[in-house]
C-alpha cells in the first residue's frame, strides 16, 4: 500500500486533533454556547461540512449529507446546535466516505481541478484543486481546534497540548498522546 500524500496526512491528523479535544467533553458542554459564540457541536458540523461540500461532492461526486448540510451549519451560522449525537453520527458518516478516498489518491490526483461556484473567492477564480482544497479544510480544522481548546479552558477543561498529531505530521514525526 501506498504512503498516503501529505495533503491527505493532515486532514486526517486534523480530525484527530479535533476529535481528541472533545474527547473527555460532557455532552451537555458540547451544546453550550460561550457568549454567544459557537458550541463545539456545531463547529464540528461547520469543518465537516466544508470536507463534505468541496471534497466529497465535487469530487467524488456524492450527495451532502442532510444535517450537515443545513444552511445554520455554514458560514454566518448562529453557533447553536441541539442534537449532539445526531451530529456525531453525521461526521463519522461523512468522514467514512471521505477517509477511503484521501488514502487512495497519489501527487496526480491532487492536481485534480474542478468548477466551483461557492463562496470561496480563490476557488471561483481557478477552479478547485484537490490537493488546495484538502489542505485548505485541514487548515480550517485546525483553526477551529483552537478556538475549542480555549473554550476548553474557559469551561474548566483541562487544555492538553495542541496541535499534535497535525502539528508532528507537518515535520513528519510520529506523536503519541
Amino acid at each position: 500500500m501506498t504512503r498516503p500524500t501529505m495533503p491527505s496526512v493532515l486532514l486526517l491528523t486534523a480530525w484527530e486533533d479535533l476529535d481528541w479535544a472533545i474527547v473527555d467533553v460532557a455532552p451537555v458542554d458540547m451544546l453550550r454556547q460561550i457568549d454567544g459564540g459557537s458550541c463545539f457541536a456545531w463547529t464540528l458540523a461547520h469543518v465537516t461540512f466544508q470536507v463534505d461540500s468541496w471534497i466529497n461532492r465535487r469530487f467524488q461526486h456524492l450527495p451532502l449529507d442532510p444535517l450537515l448540510s443545513d444552511p445554520r451549519f455554514g458560514i454566518g451560522g448562529d453557533g447553536g446546535a441541539d442534537d449532539w449525537p445526531a451530529i456525531r453520527a453525521a461526521v463519522a458518516g461523512v468522514r467514512g466516505r471521505l477517509r477511503p478516498f484521501l488514502l487512495g489518491l497519489d501527487e496526480a490526483d491532487l492536481d485534480r481541478t474542478v468548477s466551483y461556484d461557492g463562496s470561496y473567492k480563490p476557488f471561483r477564480e481557478t477552479g478547485m484543486i484537490l490537493r488546495a482544497a484538502i489542505v485548505q479544510c485541514a487548515i480550517h480544522h485546525v483553526f477551529h481546534l483552537g478556538e475549542i481548546v480555549t473554550k476548553r479552558e474557559l469551561m474548566g477543561y483541562d487544555t492538553g497540548s495542541f496541535p499534535g498529531s497535525f502539528g508532528a505530521a507537518l515535520v513528519g514525526a510520529a506523536y503519541q498522546r
